[in-house]
Parts: C-alpha cells; sequence; structure tokens
C-alpha cells in the first residue's frame, strides 16, 4: 500500500503482538506568549481572550478542534490542512500584534481524544513534538517553526514565516493599519485620508515596512503549498 505524506504508520503492542494501522496526519497550532508574566496586565490580559474567540469565529470551518488557551499564556487547536493552519499564523500575528508570541505548527498523529472535541483531550505525538518545539523557540529566540513532513515545503515554510513574522514584529499600529489598507488595494490618497496623515508619509511606511514583498512573499508561498510545486 502506498502511503502519501498525509499518514503515518502508528504502531501499537498488545498481547505481545506488534498491531499496525495507517493513521491520517493531523496538522497542530501552538503558541505561547512572550514575556506574558512581564507584559499581561488585566487589559491585555481581555484582548488576549478576546484575540482567541476572534480567531475561533474567523477560521471556524478550518478548524476542527478551536482554539483553547491553556497554561495562563499558551494556546491551541487542530486545523485541517496546512494553508489553512499559515493563514491562522498570520492572522494571530497580526489580531495579537500587542504583544509578541511563539508559534508552532507540527504534522503528525494525534491518536488519542480527536472524538472529545477538545484541544486539552489529545494526546499522542503531535502533542508531544509541539511542546518540544515551543522550548527549541525559546532557546533560538525565533518566532516561528514548522515540522512538516514534506522536507521542501518545511524548509520552505520555516524560512518564509520567520522571515515574516520578523519583519512585523518590528511594526507600528500605523504601519499595520497601512499595510491592511494595502494588501486590500486601498490608493495611498485614501489610506492617507483615512488616518489623517500626509500621503507623502503613507509612502514612505509602505517602502519602510516592505508592504510590497511581504504581500507577495505571503501571496506565493499559498500559490507553492496549493500544490503547484510539491505535488
Amino acid at each position: 500500500m502506498d502511503v502519501n505524506q498525509n499518514t503515518t504508520t502508528f504502531v501499537v503492542i498488545y498481547n505481545n503482538n506488534t498491531i499496525g494501522c495507517i493513521m491520517e496526519n493531523k496538522i497542530v497550532i501552538v503558541g505561547d506568549v512572550i514575556n506574558s508574566r512581564k507584559e499581561f496586565e488585566p487589559k491585555k490580559w481581555l484582548l488576549f481572550q478576546d484575540s482567541i474567540n476572534e480567531i475561533n469565529q474567523i477560521f471556524k470551518d478550518e478548524l476542527e478542534i478551536p482554539f483553547t488557551i491553556y497554561s495562563g499564556d499558551s494556546f491551541g487547536a487542530v486545523c485541517s490542512d496546512i494553508k489553512s493552519a499559515i493563514k491562522v499564523i498570520l492572522k494571530i500575528n497580526e489580531i495579537q500584534r500587542f504583544s509578541k508570541s511563539r508559534l508552532v505548527i507540527v504534522e503528525d498523529q494525534i491518536p488519542f481524544g480527536l472524538e472529545q472535541k477538545n484541544f486539552l483531550e489529545l494526546e499522542g505525538p503531535a502533542l508531544w513534538e509541539t511542546e518540544t518545539s515551543l522550548n527549541l523557540l525559546k532557546k533560538n529566540k525565533n518566532f516561528f517553526l514548522a515540522n512538516l513532513k514534506n522536507e521542501q515545503l518545511n524548509l520552505l515554510v520555516n524560512t518564509v514565516l520567520n522571515l515574516i513574522l520578523t519583519l512585523k514584529n518590528e511594526w507600528s499600529d500605523q504601519q499595520w493599519i497601512i499595510y491592511e489598507e494595502y494588501r486590500n488595494g486601498s490608493t495611498q490618497k485614501y489610506i492617507a485620508d483615512k488616518m489623517g496623515i500626509t500621503q507623502q508619509y503613507v509612502s514612505k511606511l509602505i517602502i519602510q515596512s516592505k508592504c510590497k514583498l511581504i504581500s507577495e512573499t505571503e501571496q506565493n508561498l499559498m500559490k507553492i503549498i496549493d500544490g503547484t510545486i510539491f505535488n
């Protein structure tokens, strides 16, 4: 039997007999807020809770198991596919711009707890790997780590998302607003009028924030994941 990269052989030993079965890999997303103990005043804590609820609402069709907050400042969910998971990561980075988070995507088995539809009930290799990945991020000071079965795609996603998140995490609120309008096709004049600033300043921030490069990079990443290269 051919096994594609969306499945993994799961082995169980029962009564001294080895039993193998083919299980579909799941896409797990986990994050935790950086320096939350120092930064999480009550207002930010409420913003954090609201951001998780907003993500669950926006991606209700893509999340097989919605985000749950655990251990105070950590959050986890199960997503339907890799492309959706990357969209979720980018949206988390946007909505939670009041703080910075470490974010992890893992593609692996979840043999136990899926029927409960509760992230806290899940058990298996995918969950164990997310904890390992988060600890690695704490050591290397990066913002993102993926562990995907396709090695080429894994390398691409890690490289591109780390670059994007590193750049975006340095943005001011003004730069975020300008990027959102730019991405939606708004003119510089419209953005300037809406924000009460000069068109020249909008142009300066678009260049400074590398809006064009980041927007094109995100779009091209999604096209690649759609299968134009990695089928």
